[in-house]
């Protein structure tokens, strides 16, 4: 009877720290989404790495409404929340589609923080002296294995590291975040440069 009451307590303690587990998990990404939900714009600083090897790096700006920016060295992308504009500067060519939220992957803020998390499963760890959300997929609607969200004292994101086993390791790391800067919506719309070659797909 002893050894049965034993066993039924640390069952007990099994089950209650499961369920705060999970319950801490819940917390995090809503203290994570509700710091986005707060920020009506914002300045990032990002690098970029596949399987190790910086591929990209440069400036992200994103504002309510799906408004993006992202500028690198080589490429401008732009959107207004209804138009999107690729720019590639080395080869002066423009390429203007409609919107895709999808199109921007891993540099969406609205697919990291909403979209992503609705088809996982969460759970969360510590990483030195951050927290780390980590997103398990469970439908076939998200196309990798595992992604891994590093989040800063304040609930902003600092690194995000997917895994896929077809694509390997991608990697991008978030600094310097300026917040609710009023950024004018002028840098959120885009005229190709006279002389340029425009393709448009809309």
């Amino acid at each position: 009877m002893k050894l049965l009451t034993i066993k039924i307590f640390f069952l007990s303690v099994l089950l209650i720290g499961t369920a705060l587990s999970q319950a801490d998990d819940d917390t995090l990404l809503k203290e994570l989404q509700a710091k986005f939900d707060s920020i009506e714009d914002a300045t990032v600083d990002f690098e970029q790495l596949h399987n190790g090897k910086n591929i990209l790096s440069g400036v992200l700006l994103y504002k309510n409404g799906n408004k993006l920016r992202i500028d690198t060295k080589n490429l401008l992308i732009i959107s207004d929340g209804s138009t999107s504009w690729n720019f590639n500067k080395r080869e002066d060519k423009v390429i203007i589609s409609n919107y895709d939220e999808n199109s921007t992957g891993l540099l969406s803020v609205k697919e990291l923080v909403y979209v992503f998390p609705k088809g996982c499963d969460i759970s969360s760890t510590v990483s030195g002296d951050q927290r780390v959300l980590i997103l398990i997929p469970n439908s076939y609607s998200v196309n990798f294995d595992e992604a891994q969200i590093w989040l800063t004292d304040d609930d902003l994101i600092s690194k995000v590291k997917v895994t896929d086993t077809s694509m390997g390791t991608t990697e991008i790391n978030f600094k310097n975040y300026r917040l609710n800067q009023d950024l004018s919506s002028s840098k959120f719309s885009f005229t190709p440069p006279k002389g340029s070659k425009i393709i448009d797909l809309r």
